[in-house]
């Protein structure tokens, strides 16, 4: 079961950085494309905002869950000007760490539980467009909308899934104060037991999470790869022209 902790770790931390490097090298290749910013930005958040409205949603219910009172609920940015920008947000009232953690987290276990379930309908979707490409009915076949729609919705769910900083107040001080009690109960003798049956049903959960984020992450670094190379295609064409 460690070995799965760890790859499932090293998974993560891979798709949130690949995340943001694939949604930049989007941006650059609209940017290329439209030589606008007010619309090479619009665009790629209208790429995104299905998983923009998962990751807001799942602060907002999960707000309401723990009875946080929550204020105006944003799913698009209300302007596009600036270096940063947020493409969601959800008002939030002051609330203890725990709370904050848990609401600021929400996205992530929201879209983590989303990528596991559409990565499990895949494999079926890929042998149904086959099984049509062979008859020859590829494009009257429902079986490659449905798998273009779930490849769409994992690309945007994983994009978007991830912590922002604003997110991640309170959690890093709870996650300290956590981890030394913890600490210190381990190295006063206290231990928790796990059951055989137990380690086996999370090393089966751990297991089929793993997978759903190596085909996540060979998605997105596929994506990534073609964008980089269509910026850099652009700058080429650039470096030419100006010859």
């Amino acid at each position: 079961m460690g070995y799965l902790l760890l790859i499932l770790i090293f998974e993560i931390f891979g798709l949130s950085l690949l995340s943001k490097k694939l949604t930049n090298a989007l941006y650059h290749v609209f940017l290329r494309i439209f030589r606008h910013r007010e619309i090479a930005l619009p665009i790629l958040i209208v790429l995104l905002f299905p998983g923009t409205v998962i990751h807001e949603l799942a602060h907002l219910f999960i707000a309401e869950i723990l009875g946080v009172k929550t204020g105006k609920l944003n799913l698009a940015p209300e302007s596009i000007e600036g270096s940063q920008i947020q493409t969601g947000s959800v008002e939030l009232v002051q609330t203890d760490p725990f709370r904050r953690s848990v609401i600021g987290l929400a996205p992530f276990f929201v879209g983590l539980t989303a990528l596991f379930v559409l990565s499990s309908i895949l494999p079926n979707l890929w042998n149904n467009t086959i099984s049509a490409y062979n008859q020859g009915i590829l494009f009257s076949s429902l079986s490659l909308y449905y798998l273009l729609a779930t490849l769409y919705f994992l690309f945007a769910v994983s994009t978007t899934m991830f912590a922002s900083k604003e997110d991640m107040k309170g959690v890093i001080p709870l996650a300290i104060v956590l981890g030394m009690i913890g600490g210190a109960l381990y190295f006063t003798g206290v231990r928790i037991g796990i059951t055989e049956e137990l380690t086996k049903s999370v090393t089966g959960i751990l297991s089929a999470i793993v997978q759903s984020l190596s085909l996540v992450l060979f998605l997105n670094l596929f994506l990534y790869v073609l964008a980089a190379a269509g910026v850099w295609r652009g700058k080429n064409k650039q470096v030419i022209q100006n010859q």
